[in-house]
C-alpha cells in the first residue's frame, strides 16, 4: 500500500468515527437525516477504487461542510467531521504529487503556529491580569501546547500525535460538559484533531538516503532538516 492510499483510508477511517461519535450525541429530536447521514456518506469513499475515491471524497466533504451551516449548535457538531473529510481528500493528493522542502518546512511551522496559539493567548491574557492561573494550568494550558508545538516545527511526528490526542481529548470533554465555551473548545478539538491526525498520517522521519540527497523532493512531509 502506498503511502497516499494509507494516508487516505486512515484519514477517512477517522472521520468516520468522528461522525459516528457525532451522531451519537446529537439530540433525538434531530431529524434522522442529520444523525444516519454524516457517517454513512463519510465511509462511502472507503468502499469504492482508489480512482474514484478521490472524486467521492470531494464531493462527500463538500456535502458535509454544507452540514456545518445549520443553525445552532447542530452545524457546529459536523465540523470536525467537514475539515477531516477534506483533509482526507487533500492530503493523498498532495503525497502522490510529492512535496518540496520549503513546502514541507512551512506546513511544520504553521502547524506549530495554529498550536501554539492557544498557549500565546493565555500567556497575554495572564500578563495584563485578565485571570490568575495555576501552575497546574501552566503546565496543561501552556507548557504543553508550547511544548508540542515545537515538536511539529521540527517534523517530529509525536508532536502531531499528542496533538490529535489533546484534540479527541478536549472534543469528548466538551460534549460532555457543554458549557458556555462549548464552540470554542469544539473549534478547538476540531482544529487540534485534524492537524495532528493529517501530520502524523503524512510525516515521517528522514531516512539516511533523502539525507543524503537533500535536492530530492520528499515524497511525504518529511522532518525538517
Amino acid at each position: 500500500m502506498s503511502d497516499a492510499e494509507r494516508a487516505d483510508r486512515t484519514l477517512r477511517t477517522i472521520a468516520v468515527l468522528i461522525a459516528a461519535y457525532v451522531s451519537f450525541q446529537i439530540p433525538s429530536t434531530t431529524p434522522a437525516m442529520l444523525t444516519l447521514l454524516p457517517p454513512l456518506a463519510a465511509a462511502t469513499p472507503l468502499a469504492l477504487p482508489a480512482k474514484a475515491r478521490s472524486w467521492a471524497g470531494a464531493a462527500v466533504a463538500t456535502m458535509l461542510t454544507g452540514f456545518t451551516f445549520v443553525p445552532g449548535d447542530l452545524g457546529l457538531y459536523y465540523l470536525p467531521v467537514a475539515l477531516q473529510l477534506w483533509a482526507a481528500t487533500i492530503v493523498p493528493w498532495v503525497l502522490r504529487r510529492g512535496i518540496g522542502r520549503v513546502a514541507t518546512r512551512s506546513w511544520h511551522l504553521a502547524a506549530a503556529a495554529v498550536i501554539a496559539l492557544p498557549a500565546l493567548l493565555l500567556i497575554s491574557a495572564f500578563a495584563t491580569g485578565k485571570f490568575d492561573i495555576y501552575w497546574a494550568g501552566v503546565a496543561l494550558w501552556v507548557a504543553g501546547p508550547l511544548v508540542v508545538a515545537a515538536l511539529c516545527a521540527f517534523g517530529i511526528r509525536t508532536g502531531y500525535a499528542l496533538t490529535a490526542l489533546a484534540g479527541a481529548s478536549v472534543m469528548i470533554l466538551a460534549v460532555r460538559d457543554q458549557g458556555f465555551l462549548f464552540a470554542a473548545f469544539w473549534l478547538f478539538a476540531a482544529v487540534y484533531l485534524t492537524i495532528g491526525a493529517t501530520g502524523f498520517t503524512a510525516t515521517r522521519p528522514t531516512t539516511r538516503d533523502e539525507a543524503a540527497q537533500p535536492g530530492v523532493p520528499a515524497q511525504r512531509l518529511g522532518s525538517a532538516p
